[in-house]
């Protein structure tokens, strides 16, 4: 090893990142959802699984309750007890917090009738009073608009409860992570009680510091250094020379899918990466773009929507280093569903966020980027952090539609008219989607019935309505992605690939569709790469 050479954390290494041994997601990060999920979906879950561990156990072994509230840990049930009573300590504060947010709901149910709200202050906790905008609707229905940057400088945003596993990347899908805490490490890794924002990650990725340096910079955060070092050596690689190749061409455009809903665009000197979520080597024998293939810098990452398989941490973290601009969906500011995705990654270190509005765009020599509404897949619920993009390279254009469910395509009619002549159309069709509560029920401030649930999901396109919106926009390509189903995704998804699922049946259904009328259509598995 040549210790005076510059070295990285090596390529097939995760970073997991964790918010009190959980997988961190936004409304794990955000310090105004944060105590809701921990109260109303973590405690509940523990607290099912030290009632029936057992059930726990023989649930996560069936395929179709993969993604359900269910604890895959096979270990002592005490590890769990004792990670509850642990919880309760630790989170305290955020559980303060989550019943005061009850606790002000209640206080606008009962107490505001229309009068003046100025004299409800005063019974607000103080954890939220001076963070609280209390006011009617133009239907005289009380709210609380909650000032987000107020919360991340309180002591609800705790971030000695962030850390970062670091583990090897093997072949085989991953387990599903979002309903169990990680308290069990593989061989081999390492956990980093080290917040996302913290310079030391960007200089573990970026190349610019010997394996001396970054032992140093690592060991005031080991707990057991002689024994943890030789750990965080055996993870460094020599940094790679740039692929000429992951540049992208000189005088085209270029499309490369890297899995899921994961398509970076090159052209006109400009790199366009949307929805990062990338895979390792030696994560899959299935043929894939890996980090190694994205270019040294990207210019702008575009992100769709606030939910965990399109806004990944672990991918946003490693790549921070590389990414100039961060564009995101404006929140409307001030409703827990609806957080700001601005101030979340600003606080996780990413020091240039964008917040496009619907209908604006971003320019730069050679082509723009347009914003435009994210209909449906949201439970029909108010959120406004969400957007699909056009963008347009050279006079190409590449839609981006995310999972968005219209109730018509024509509700698009000013992106088509901004973008008459589409290159590539890229439409998610996960057309099942879960119930609402499976994502925002920690928010929810009234039960939804079992029926209203079940008919609010977070879904997609089906066959016929994306082969409305193909005949709407015209593409020269129709690409169908967002499926979850890349062997990489199951710790996010829980969907396991098969052609026998409903919604691989109206994708499949789609194609045949569209290629009889003679155009092209295709579903998306692994990798793609275009020229334009």
């Amino acid at each position: 090893m040549n210790h005076s050479a510059p070295y990285t954390l090596a390529a097939g290494v995760r970073s997991v990142p964790l918010v009190n041994s959980w997988y961190a997601h936004p409304f794990l990060v955000s310090p105004l959802t944060f105590g809701l999920y921990t109260r109303h979906s973590h405690l509940a879950m523990l607290d099912s699984y030290l009632e029936d561990p057992e059930q726990h156990r023989a649930c996560v072994q069936l395929p179709e309750l993969r993604g359900g509230p269910f604890i895959d840990h096979p270990g002592d049930p005490d590890d769990i007890r004792r990670f509850k009573d642990e919880t309760l300590r630790r989170c305290a504060l955020p559980l303060r917090g989550a019943a005061a947010v009850q606790n002000l709901f209640r206080l606008l149910q009962s107490s505001a009738k229309g009068g003046a709200l100025a004299g409800l202050y005063p019974q607000v906790d103080d954890l939220l009073r001076q963070g609280v905008e209390l006011a009617y609707d133009v239907c005289k229905q009380p709210s609380a608009r909650f000032i987000e940057p107020c919360f991340y400088d309180s002591p609800l945003y705790d971030t000695s409860l962030q850390s970062v596993r670091l583990e090897k990347a093997v072949e085989g899908p991953r387990d599903f992570i979002l309903s169990t805490p990680q308290l069990a490490r593989p061989p081999a890794s390492l956990e980093l009680k080290v917040p996302f924002a913290d310079p030391l990650w960007q200089s573990l990725y970026d190349g610019s510091h010997g394996v001396n340096e970054l032992l140093e910079m690592v060991r005031p955060h080991l707990g057991d250094a002689a024994r943890q070092l030789p750990l965080i050596q055996d993870i460094l690689a020599p940094v790679r020379p740039p692929d000429p190749a992951a540049s992208g061409p000189a005088d085209s455009v270029r499309v490369r899918y890297f899995g899921h809903a994961c398509v970076l665009m090159q052209g006109a000197g400009v790199n366009v990466l949307v929805d990062p979520l990338i895979s390792y080597p030696g994560e899959s024998a299935l043929d894939h773009f890996t980090f190694d293939d994205l270019p040294p810098r990207i210019d702008y990452v575009l992100i769709t929507h606030p939910h965990q398989d399109h806004v990944v941490l672990e991918t946003l973290l490693r790549l921070r280093h590389r990414i100039d601009h961060v564009v995101v969906g404006r929140a409307a500011g001030g409703s827990l569903q609806d957080i700001s995705l601005k101030h979340l990654l600003q606080h996780c270190g990413f020091e240039r966020v964008i917040e496009l509005g619907e209908y604006e765009s971003i320019t730069f020599d050679g082509g723009r980027i347009v914003g435009a509404p994210f209909y449906g897949e949201h439970g029909d619920l108010d959120i406004r952090a969400k957007l699909v993009y056009g963008v347009e390279m050279h006079g190409n254009a590449c839609l981006f539609l995310a999972d968005s469910n219209p109730p018509a395509p024509e509700f698009y009619a000013p992106l088509r008219k901004l973008l008459p002549r589409v290159e590539c159309m890229f439409l998610g069709m996960e057309c099942v989607g879960a119930p609402a509560t499976w994502l925002y029920g920690p928010m929810l401030q009234k039960t939804l019935t079992h029926g209203e649930d079940q008919a609010r999901r977070l879904d997609g396109c089906n066959a016929a309505m994306a082969h409305r919106f193909q005949q709407y926009f015209v593409p020269k390509r129709l690409f169908v992605y967002a499926m979850g189903a890349e062997p990489w995704l199951t710790h996010l998804t829980s969907i396991l690939y098969s052609e026998e699922s409903i919604q691989f049946k109206e994708a499949r259904l789609l194609e045949a569709t569209v290629r009889a009328h003679g155009k092209h259509a295709e579903v998306l598995f692994g990798k793609m790469e275009l020229l334009l």
